[in-house]
């Protein structure tokens, strides 16, 4: 357990530096906005690019794997929406927004460095395919009914352009051609495959670095008590129902464990974002993406310690 600590705490050490940088105002906004386009449309596409490319297409199109895990996403959302329904409001788009805070975890900034830190580089190939359902189902369900009780409400967001917006996300596009590639089993040149391992190799400390900054002006909710929920819904109930439906359809066991520990991430860091465009709990949201990181340092450690 603590050689696990030992072994991940650089990834937090560059969190907490990301944070005090960003309150010593070390960097200005407009950098740290470059810095995550690099890391969004250069470094994290190479990782993605580079495994998917290299992995045959048979183990990629892991089909109990895709529904097991998209199973997970709609019975874990409907059931914290269904409590929210009983215990908090009534209204709709609380208990959609309590779902999505429920499931909707940092794949991209938070569980592939730590991750290919942790187990290796391999794990980038289930984690993309995590994302990919993410970024293409939950998101535009998750938009589409968060709009059905807002008709009065101007929104600049719709199901259809949340689609659009996934699908030529780089993160997607890199997905859709390591896809193809692996499809046609083209071989990519070893000096192209060296150049996206090198590209990649600076995901890691750049993407840690950006959630601590990211950090930095949230607070804690005068009313905590729908973010502690969606906490516990998204650190505890969400691996655990990852690793029952990916038990449940026989998964390749190594799979499960990327799985359950990628579902086990904080809530990404846009939650707040959506929160704020729908208009929709964004304090709580805000809070609870701040109390799954800080827990996290301590709930995916003991994850990992528990599986190895």
């Amino acid at each position: 357990m603590f050689d696990i600590i030992l072994k991940i705490s650089p990834l937090f050490f560059i969190v907490a530096f990301g944070f005090f940088c960003k309150k010593k105002n070390f960097f200005n906004d407009n950098t740290l906005k470059y810095l995550t386009r690099f890391v969004m449309y250069l470094s994290l596409p190479a990782i993605l690019l580079e495994k998917l490319a290299t992995t045959d297409f048979e183990t990629l199109i892991d089909v109990s794997f895709l529904f097991a895990y998209l199973s997970s996403l709609m019975g874990v959302m409907l059931i914290s929406g269904g409590i929210g329904y009983v215990i908090f409001s009534k209204n709709m788009k609380y208990n959609v927004m309590l779902g999505l805070g429920g499931v909707y975890g940092n794949i991209g900034f938070l569980a592939i460095p730590v991750l290919s830190t942790t187990l290796g580089e391999w794990v980038s190939v289930p984690l993309a395919l995590m994302l990919t359902l993410d970024l293409l189902i939950l998101l535009p369900v998750a938009t589409f009914l968060l709009q059905l009780n807002s008709a009065d409400e101007k929104s600049n967001t719709s199901p259809l352009k949340a689609l659009k917006r996934s699908l030529f996300n780089p993160l997607i596009l890199s997905i859709m051609l390591g896809l193809i590639l692996s499809i046609f089993q083209i071989t990519l040149p070893n000096n192209i495959i060296f150049g996206l391992d090198w590209l990649g190799k600076a995901a890691g400390p750049c993407a840690m670095f950006i959630v601590g900054t990211a950090l930095y002006g949230r607070t804690i909710s005068h009313k905590p008590i729908s973010a502690l929920y969606i906490s516990t819904m998204k650190l505890i109930v969400m691996p655990f129902a990852v690793y029952f439906f990916m038990s449940l359809f026989s998964v390749n066991p190594e799979w499960i464990v990327v799985a359950t520990l990628g579902a086990a991430m904080p809530c990404a860091a846009v939650l707040g974002v959506i929160a704020e465009e729908h208009k929709i709990l964004p304090q709580q949201s805000s809070t609870a993406v701040l109390l799954t990181t800080i827990f996290s340092v301590l709930t995916i450690p003991l994850l990992i310690g528990f599986f190895s």
